[in-house]
């Protein structure tokens, strides 16, 4: 760029920041006259002074980095060109735009248009033009350090600089990097469904949260920040993204798991066995059984229906009786319940309170006649006592009788649904006991899955895959009405749930849509969960949904996902398309003796420092054997932390950590070496440690070590070849 642009670009920066630090210190002072002058509810005060702080803010936070892009567009309709500058907040002096949100619909360009005629979408409908400069900067500490002109943001400096640049814990916003596929989902309206299926590295997660954070700018006026829901795949994954939301000026979002979801909503207390500890003992082949599998699959859905349908009809198998006198029958009380089976009423409770008024009703209408029954049936019990006592205590029992009738029976009729009115676990409970009598799939181990959930359940412990059940059932007798205001939910690593899950979510949801993100290759609990995206548009959408390929990886170098794409291969599933980010070959090194292993990766990790990189994981396949390899390690004098479901990985200490493949899974290391990826621990034939590999392999952002002893798994063999043949080639 020529001098005196570049001169011009640091003028209007300087420009730009005199304007931010003008509109700072007024909102500084309003926030002071504001806690000094304000009259009225304390309530409304902390809410507006919230706001007020929140923009402050985003303010400070300017003054850093103002903008990261500029477009120079001209509008069709009233030939203005505009000069737009974008950021991740927008700056406004009074009524006029200093930096526009990169979630305005105008800055779509940005991501979306090349130089030359173009339009984007607006509320009120589309606006044509022609877009003449795109410039993207490089500010740090309010100086402008590079600034340079590009057509498509794929092709740009800044996204090479972003994705070769090392890793310091967080997870970051990709604002200034957003790429077209990416912001095509991002900026797609809230009420569409959208399932997206994402390579390793193809920015899922990073999209996600955009996406919220986009909707909650875009539609603040009607949805508060409370009525989105976040759903990720444990813990460890939600402290990792909870960094990147407020950079996003996203701060009112729930973030939980699904376990945590399906306790609040279910309101028991209920004890949820670790998930983490039942797809160990699937990697390790104790559990083959395939009843994990059933519990998550809609098949598991219609037995319960049947049940569902068989204890509805319970609740109504007598007649209501005032001692031995029948006020109304059998199948006078079973029409009226049965007259509510509609959408409308929606669940029992509410079934069962319309039936009740409806009965109180038809003991009203019918109340002379049952008067008339009753004296006939007082009089014949009369004539049955023998002593004066018996006479007065019948006479004291006619009375009261007669009282209940004159008020409609309210108070029988209420008591004679009272038992039917049951806490979910309870009615789950109930249906385990008796599954056998709606084995309507012939399923040969119903046996098996009843012995052993009833083990389970008897302690009031519960395992993930019965809790769409325990939701379903929920959702049926007494739903939870505080999660009908969500409006949008995001679920992460979705591909580990079965149809049943996604299926009870909708219905759990019923106000909400939803952006599903996940990934078929690293399914690593594929033991119960889905097998394409097909199934869950079915069971959630009536096949309505949205599904999007994302097919680039933005994370690794071409040489890391080669070997990536070499394992998905191997189980059936496609390779990625690259971004051409090169870097080193990934190392396939042997050890001659398995406990020459710490020592290898004690001196890679050495190594790795020496080159400047920020964060090192060695993943191990379990929590057991990354335990083991850091007892080992420790004792090397390599003294760094162990990753637990409780730890937070943005902490600075777990820079450097070892870590199994479940807590890995989502998230991203400058450098990885992956421990002992021979064919015992990584069988070749086991499409499960296939998959725990492929996470291992793709949470490299530059470097991969792959370090093994004995049989390397035959899935990297092609890998190992090809790295040979290199090295050979460079040797001469």
């Amino acid at each position: 760029m020529e001098q005196l642009e570049l001169e011009k670009e640091k003028a209007k920066l300087k420009q730009i920041l005199e304007i931010i630090n003008i509109v700072l210190k007024d909102e500084q002072l309003d926030l002071q006259k504001l806690y000094k002058d304000f009259i009225g509810d304390r309530e409304e005060l902390w809410r507006i002074a919230d706001t007020k702080k929140l923009h402050i803010t985003n303010l400070e936070t300017s003054l850093n980095k103002p903008y990261f892009a500029r477009i120079d567009f001209t509008a069709e309709d009233t030939g203005k060109t505009s000069t737009i500058y974008i950021g991740n907040n927008g700056v406004m002096q009074g009524t006029d735009i200093v930096v526009t949100d990169w979630r305005a619909p105008i800055s779509s360009l940005y991501y979306d248009a090349e130089i030359g005629e173009c339009s984007f979408e607006t509320p009120t409908g589309e606006i044509k033009g022609n877009m003449s400069l795109k410039r993207q900067y490089e500010i740090e500490a309010g100086e402008l350090l590079e600034c340079f002109d590009v057509d498509l943001v794929s092709n740009d400096n800044l996204l090479q600089k972003y994705l070769n640049s090392n890793n310091d814990t967080r997870l970051k916003s990709i604002v200034s990097t957003i790429q077209k596929e990416q912001n095509s989902v991002i900026r797609k309206q809230i009420f569409n469904n959208l399932i997206i299926q994402g390579v390793a590295g193809s920015g899922k997660t990073t999209v996600a949260l955009h996406r919220i954070a986009y909707l909650v700018y875009n539609y603040i006026r009607n949805i508060k920040q409370n009525q989105y829901l976040i759903i990720g795949p444990n813990p460890v994954f939600l402290k990792y993204i909870k960094s990147v939301l407020p950079d996003l000026d996203v701060n009112g979002v729930e973030q939980c798991t699904y376990e945590d979801f399906a306790k609040q909503y279910i309101g028991e207390d209920i004890n949820i066995t670790s998930s983490d500890k039942k797809v160990t003992n699937h990697i390790v082949g104790k559990v083959t059984s395939g009843i994990d599998g059933f519990k998550c699959s809609m098949q598991y859905k219609e037995m319960l229906d049947k049940f569902l349908k068989v204890y509805f009809y319970s609740i109504t198998a007598k007649p209501l009786m005032l001692g031995d006198f029948e006020v109304l029958s059998k199948d006078e009380i079973t029409k009226a319940f049965q007259s509510t089976a509609h959408d409308y009423f929606n669940n029992l409770n509410n079934r069962i309170e319309i039936t009740i008024d409806r009965l109180c009703k038809l003991v009203e209408k019918k109340q002379d006649s049952i008067y008339h029954d009753y004296g006939d049936y007082s009089f014949e019990l009369f004539k049955t006592a023998k002593t004066d006592a018996e006479k007065n205590k019948l006479r004291s029992m006619f009375a009261k009788d007669r009282t209940e009738i004159s008020k409609n029976c309210r108070s029988i009729i209420r008591k004679y649904f009272t038992k039917s009115k049951i806490d979910s676990t309870k009615l789950y409970k109930l249906f385990i006991n008796t599954i056998t009598d709606f084995d309507i799939y012939n399923y040969d181990k119903l046996v098996q899955l009843k012995k052993e959930t009833s083990k389970s359940i008897k302690n009031n412990a519960f395992d993930f895959e019965d809790l769409p059940a325990l939701m379903y059932i929920k959702s049926v007798i007494a739903p939870n009405k505080d999660y009908e205001k969500i409006k949008h939910v995001v679920i992460d690593e979705a591909q580990d749930f079965g149809e049943f899950n996604f299926y009870v979510m909708k219905k759990t949801l019923p106000s909400a849509t939803f952006s599903i993100f996940g990934d078929l290759a690293q399914s690593i609990y594929d033991y119960r969960g889905i097998r394409s995206w097909d199934e869950v548009n079915s069971a959630m959408f009536d096949n309505k949904g949205e599904i999007i390929y994302f097919n680039k990886s933005y994370r690794t170098t071409a040489e890391i996902m080669e070997v990536a794409d070499d394992v998905a291969e191997s189980i059936g599933l496609n390779r990625s398309a690259l971004v051409i980010r090169h870097g080193e070959d990934v190392h396939i090194s042997e050890v001659v003796q398995e406990d020459e292993i710490p020592q290898y990766i004690t001196k890679k990790i050495t190594e790795y420092k020496q080159k400047g990189y920020r964060t090192i994981a060695v993943i191990s396949k379990t929590d057991l054997l990354s335990n083991y390899i850091n007892d080992d390690l420790n004792a090397l004098g390599l003294n760094i932390p162990n990753v637990t479901a409780n730890d937070d990985v943005n902490d600075e200490k777990f820079r450097i950590c070892t870590i199994s493949n479940q807590l890995a899974k989502g998230l991203e290391f400058d450098a990885v070496i992956i421990n002992n990826a021979n064919e015992r621990l990584y069988s070749s034939d086991n499409n499960l440690d296939m998959k725990l590999l492929y996470v291992a392999i793709t949470r490299a952002l530059h470097e991969l070590d792959i370090v093994y002893n004995g049989t390397l798994t035959k899935s990297l063999g092609n890998s190992l070849k090809k790295n040979k043949i290199r090295q050979l080639l460079r040797s001469k």
